[in-house]
């Protein structure tokens, strides 16, 4: 396990959930190959992309930084507009060295930056597996399924996966051209370019984009795009916390998904032959 990773497990504490209340929709999918999945909201419970207008905390030792981030990363947006990108993304750690050099911290090092900004994640944005995510990666990858990732990510996500599920994504089965991350495209959802980006990858594994089954939280950043790309379409109504519909109505919502799914135990029913639970 890395050293951040061991950090993250070492201050992570469990988090709870609230139901929302949705009625499960559990087809039966045949032909899928592959599982994609959203990651916070969907894997991870987390607070992480719902909007808010508070302040940004400051980082740890760095007054005046929460401020300053919002600055850089709008900045960062309005200039990638410019150029043409209608859903941009940052890229935390630039960010944080220009916030930081701004500060008078010019001489902190690459990988400085990537601890503090480790450890102010790891303070600010608490996270932890959603219940049945652990085991429904065990069992997909056991039955065969390729997994994969479509998700607003940055570098520190790796760890925090990494240490609160025990291990890489290489260990939980993650196919390594199956993971589309916001920060390496500089694009976020629902940008249509990373959904597009894994159905390219998907085909050059011979699997076709309807034999893909993906799972996302937000209806309009996850369900709507994943559809465009012809992929079919789960919408997780597991928390209430991360359960979005966008501005559509959640009953017009749940109709468009393939699949309305309250606890990923139920993803395999879905997939596998066998009887449905109650």
């Amino acid at each position: 396990m890395t050293p951040q990773a061991a950090h993250v497990r070492s201050c992570m504490r469990p988090l709870g959930i609230t139901a929302t209340g949705m009625t499960a929709k559990r087809p039966r999918l045949r032909g899928v190959k592959a599982v994609v999945f959203d990651l916070y909201g969907t894997l991870l419970i987390s607070s992480a992309g719902a909007p808010s207008q508070e302040p940004l905390p400051d980082m740890e030792g760095w007054p005046g930084s929460g401020i300053r981030l919002r600055e850089v990363i709008e900045d960062h947006h309005r200039r990638a507009r410019e150029a043409g990108l209608d859903h941009p993304e940052v890229e935390i750690r630039e960010v944080w060295g220009e916030v930081l050099n701004s500060l008078g911290g010019a001489s902190i090092s690459r990988q400085e930056i990537e601890w503090l900004i480790l450890r102010h994640e790891c303070r600010v944005h608490p996270t932890w597996p959603m219940p049945g995510a652990p085991e429904l990666l065990i069992r997909l990858r056991e039955a065969g399924f390729l997994l994969g990732i479509v998700s607003n990510a940055q570098f520190y996500t790796l760890a925090l996966f990494e240490g609160l599920f025990g291990g890489t994504l290489d260990d939980l089965g993650f196919h390594p051209q199956l993971r589309v991350f916001s920060y390496e495209i500089g694009e976020g959802k629902p940008s249509s370019r990373l959904f597009l980006r894994l159905v390219e990858e998907a085909a050059a594994l011979g699997v076709a984009a309807e034999e893909i089954f993906y799972l996302g939280n937000d209806f309009s950043k996850d369900v709507l795009p994943a559809r465009a790309a012809g992929m079919r379409t789960g919408w997780f109504a597991g928390d209430r916390a991360s359960f979005r519909s966008g501005a559509i109505p959640v009953e017009e919502a749940a109709e468009l998904a393939d699949a309305v799914i309250t606890h990923l135990d139920q993803v395999p029913e879905l997939l596998l032959d066998g009887p449905l639970s109650p």
